[in-house]
């Protein structure tokens, strides 16, 4: 609150540092009361709940010295590990219908680092599109365009400086909660020559599932030798979208489409790859204008509009599904 430093770290002991303490044992107590190999640093309440009614205390020796193991295991890998990198995050969030999204940058924080493995950690600053409580909703005409142009605004003065300033192409991060176009128009203007690291919401706090039996989703989509120069991609990942009418519709699919497909930055990598294949044999069929028309999860969308960028297409435009039709919103390229 005051916005000074204040050091509100604590030594606590494992074998307490007499013999009457929690967990103190005659003789090692005196011995081990200095050795740092017996001390721990934590916060107040966590010194006051692992020493509190002395003798009777239920946490163990063991259990301690596993939690101090855990921690500096990590954090020797966060800050010591090669290779380890920054990375800068960048959050997005507009609102979707009537639901206000929030994003809490210390959940991302936590899942940059986890996510990566501690590979990647968080520098002092990020960069958050916040417009949750944007004026319009998107089922609003006047929504897209003023959306829009706040999201190349802050691009232009917060995102673009950043990648730019150095001389060398930073990491991002990136964490969107929008309406599927807006994720896109993201994507499309960050591109695919800054790396970058997507992130979607398949459990909980942005985490990707490290499960061993977590399954991976498969994807398929068959495009004709010859199509005409303006086409229709329905791209079913997270649910089934309908066909729109009056144009020629190719189809790029999940095999079972579900809400929650993505779950490992893995599986984000396979979906970046084959939608890719799929762009490139639209190309050689001869399609130089694209209307997407998504069902997609939230990192794919970011995704779709990163891969756009280095193809050939003239045009890429992507409409939005409002019941009971699908409406034109943003142009992508």
């Amino acid at each position: 609150m005051t916005k000074k430093v204040y050091f509100i770290g604590e030594h606590a002991h494992i074998i307490g540092d007499s013999p009457d303490a929690a967990r103190g044992v005659a003789g090692e107590s005196e011995r081990l009361a200095t050795d740092p190999s017996n001390i721990m640093l934590l916060c107040y309440d966590c010194h006051k709940r692992v020493d509190h009614k002395g003798k009777a205390n239920p946490y163990t020796a063991d259990q301690l010295r596993a939690m101090k193991r855990e921690h500096e295991s990590r954090i020797e890998k966060i800050y010591s590990a090669t290779g380890a990198k920054e990375s800068l995050p960048v959050l997005m969030a507009f609102p979707v219908g009537s639901h206000v999204p929030i994003i809490d940058i210390a959940q991302i924080r936590h899942a940059l680092v986890e996510n990566s493995q501690h590979t990647r950690f968080p520098g002092d600053q990020y960069i958050h599109i916040d417009r949750a409580d944007f004026d319009f909703q998107d089922s609003s005409d006047d929504f897209w365009p003023q959306a829009e142009a706040s999201l190349r605004k802050y691009y232009d003065t917060r995102i673009h400086p950043e990648i730019v300033k150095s001389g060398a192409l930073p990491h991002l991060t990136i964490a969107g909660f929008a309406p599927i176009p807006m994720l896109m128009k993201l994507g499309a203007l960050i591109g695919d020559k800054t790396e970058a690291s997507v992130l979607d919401l398949p459990g909980e706090r942005w985490l990707w599932d490290m499960r061993a039996d977590c399954p991976a989703p498969q994807f398929t989509f068959k495009v004709p030798e010859n199509l005409p120069r303006e086409v229709a991609a329905v791209i079913n990942i997270s649910g089934t979208a309908i066909h729109p009418a009056g144009i020629r519709v190719v189809e790029f699919r999940a095999i079972e489409p579900n809400r929650a497909i993505i779950r490992r930055d893995q599986h984000l990598q396979d979906f970046r790859r084959q939608f890719n294949a799929f762009l490139g044999e639209l190309v050689r069929a001869g399609v130089k204008v694209l209307h997407l028309h998504p069902a997609t999860p939230l990192s794919a969308s970011i995704e779709i509009g990163r891969s756009l960028l280095p193809k050939v297409l003239e045009e890429v435009h992507v409409w939005d599904w409002q019941a009971p039709t699908w409406r034109p919103t943003l142009r992508l390229k």
